[in-house]
């Protein structure tokens, strides 16, 4: 324990604690799924950089629950200023981009609850986001979430992906 959780108390003493979807232990250069929904291949996500792996090969989920979860442990690196993506870093190095929606920056935070802070340490499954998946739809943006891992070149070769049905803290893919 730090010396400000000593002075202040934990997030856990203050009753703050995210919230989790389940408990998993993690793989090495394992992601698992942010949220409960439908994975489909990167390259059929209609926002073209993402679809061409401009930001990092990955999956898109189309979302069941407005609620994204930590997919490894590791520690938050940003949090949009619009709660609409997280990136992550994990003890093994990979670095995680998870970006809900396509656009969704246009909606200047409208629907989106950021949990997490830069500099907070997750574990699998920790609640980071909570969003509003009907008022992002009637707004027009769609909710297609992208779970991205930009420096993958320097983690081997990346296992197929999980596709269809997920739930989340389903395994997804990993590296070898």
């Amino acid at each position: 324990m730090g010396f400000f959780d000593n002075l202040f108390g934990s997030k856990e003493k203050q009753g703050l604690a995210a919230p989790s979807v389940k408990s998993i232990v993690c793989e090495p250069r394992t992601i698992y799924s942010p949220l409960k929904g439908t994975v489909k291949p990167l390259s059929e996500v209609s926002d073209p950089v993402f679809a061409e792996g401009v930001m990092g090969p990955g999956v898109g989920i189309d979302p069941q629950e407005g609620k994204l979860y930590a997919p490894a442990d590791g520690e938050i690196v940003s949090v949009f200023p619009t709660g609409h993506a997280v990136g992550m870093k994990t003890k093994d190095g990979m670095e995680v981009l998870l970006h809900i929606g396509i656009d969704t920056v246009q909606l200047e935070g409208d629907g989106f609850k950021a949990v997490v802070k830069q500099g907070d340490h997750v574990k699998a499954g920790e609640l980071l986001v909570e969003f509003d998946r009907v008022k992002i739809t009637e707004k027009g943006y769609q909710t297609t979430t992208m779970v991205l891992v930009p420096n993958a070149a320097e983690l081997g070769t990346m296992s197929e992906s999980r596709l269809g049905p997920v739930e989340a803290m389903d395994k997804l893919f990993d590296f070898k």
